[in-house]
């Protein structure tokens, strides 16, 4: 064995936590690379977009584990002015230099990368050891970064086993009756959302509805991820005459990435179902809600 404890002193021929051991050791305590604290990009009346004080989780790679860099604010390099037709997307990075790993120095350096300008224009690939910042649009015609725009809420860094919380809803307000027929299904209330590792994602339907006869309704409802119904996801809502609030959950691991999620439902039995969005004075009606929840990662 070659390596020793975090918090375990040096014996007297020096030996100690090693740089790699304690890279691992920080790798295990974050789900992945990103923001801890500060680190807002603005743009300036340069061509360099201007970063904050503040620390992040940075990576050369999962077999190296992670570091936590402290970055004291500064500038990027000078970016090109703005296209005369299009915008185009900078992403703006973080990275912690090794000399034992070949790097020129052992300090923290900021990074741009400039996108391609296009009317529908995509995100540049930042190497794999930086650490994303902001994603920054810079208009047509533009002649300093003053001009530019975030593109996405500060990519943090995510601690092991900590929830996202809520990834996405859709909110339908139809309020009246649904399709009458049976056996006749539709996907809707579709949402998108990423995930940075694979992680435990819970899928929740909340409805208020009836029987549109006063009688009963069975209406069947199941969860949808990228075009196809996730395999026992599915449940009926027994419905009467009451405006009754029902809900159904599933849970699912999810792998990382971009994904989009949706409901299939249809009547399987008895009249339509009556949807209730909205209400008086004296009460209110939530109609159909379809959330998408973060539940740590998945083990």
């Amino acid at each position: 064995m070659t390596t020793t404890a975090l918090g375990v002193a040096q014996d007297s021929t020096g030996v100690g936590t090693s740089d790699v051991a304690l890279r691992h050791i920080l790798g295990a305590q974050w789900d992945s690379t990103g923001v801890v604290s500060g680190l807002g990009v603005t743009g300036g009346t340069s061509l360099a977009y201007t970063v904050a004080p503040g620390v992040a989780v940075t990576s050369k790679g999962d077999s190296d584990g992670k570091t936590l860099s402290y970055f004291e604010g500064g500038t990027t390099a000078a970016v090109s002015g703005g296209d005369a037709s299009n915008s185009r997307i900078d992403a703006v990075y973080l990275y912690a230099s090794d000399l034992t790993q070949g790097d020129a120095d052992n300090l923290v350096h900021l990074g741009v990368v400039e996108g391609t300008p296009s009317s529908t224009p995509a995100v540049p690939d930042i190497p794999t050891y930086g650490t994303l910042l902001q994603e920054m649009v810079l208009p047509s015609g533009a002649t300093t970064t003053e001009q530019a725009a975030q593109a996405i809420s500060v990519p943090f860094a995510i601690p092991f086993g900590a929830s996202l919380g809520r990834l996405a809803v859709n909110t339908n307000t139809q309020n009246g009756n649904g399709d009458g027929n049976v056996n006749t299904y539709y996907v809707e209330q579709a949402v998108s959302f990423h995930l940075p590792t694979d992680r435990l994602v819970e899928f929740r339907f909340d409805v208020c509805a009836s029987a549109s006869d006063g009688d009963y309704s069975t209406w069947y409802q199941g969860f949808m991820l990228d075009g196809t119904e996730i395999p026992n996801s599915g449940g009926e809502f027994s419905l009467g005459e009451s405006y009754q609030l029902q809900t159904h959950t599933y849970d699912y691991v999810v792998s990382a990435g971009d994904h989009t999620a949706a409901v299939r439902t249809g009547l399987r039995d008895g009249s339509a179902p009556q949807f209730h969005f909205t209400g008086d004075q004296y009460v209110t009606f939530i109609g159909r809600v379809f959330s998408v929840f973060d539940r740590g990662v998945a083990v």
